[in-house]
């Protein structure tokens, strides 16, 4: 195993967000939508993480997890393409929860969400951003998606 890297993680502005891709061309109606893993120990931000997703174009909520070691098994069951993390859980936490989800060789973008506001400087190797849960919002998760380089193509039907 080797030792996890450590940076900083900023917190994401969502206006400094890369708008790369303005208009997205339409495809047909078999484009696979980004597959999204919830990871929160608070069930009301779990139900509305999911409705988020579920109402974003392009995205759906493949699973929930409350703790960061259901939320590593869930995506190694699961192999989402996103993942939106809590930092804060009981237990291994999210900041371990997404190294552990790296080092198993999951592909997934790992997002770390939190309700606290004096994150700037949380140690983490796995996901280089702390998106505050206030501003998690339909737009920013597309451009999230979009900063990381995979251009989101949704159907128009």
């Amino acid at each position: 195993m080797c030792a996890p890297v450590r940076t900083h993680v900023r917190t994401v502005d969502s206006d400094r967000i890369p708008r790369k891709h303005a208009r997205i061309p339409a495809l047909s109606a078999t484009t696979t939508p980004v597959r999204v893993l919830i990871v929160d120990d608070a069930p009301f931000f779990q139900e509305v993480a999911r409705d988020l997703v579920d109402a974003t174009s392009g995205f759906e909520c493949v699973g929930a997890a409350c703790s960061g070691e259901e939320g590593v098994d869930q995506a190694a069951r699961l192999r989402p393409d996103l993942v939106l993390m809590d930092v804060r859980m009981p237990g291994i936490g999210g900041i371990e929860a997404a190294r552990r989800i790296s080092a198993d060789g999951n592909p997934a973008v790992v997002v770390l969400v939190s309700a606290d506001q004096g994150l700037a400087d949380v140690p983490c190797g796995a996901a280089p951003e702390v998106v505050p849960k206030h501003k998690l919002c339909g737009s920013l998760l597309t451009r999230l998606w979009e900063a990381r380089g995979e251009p989101l193509v949704v159907s128009r039907s």
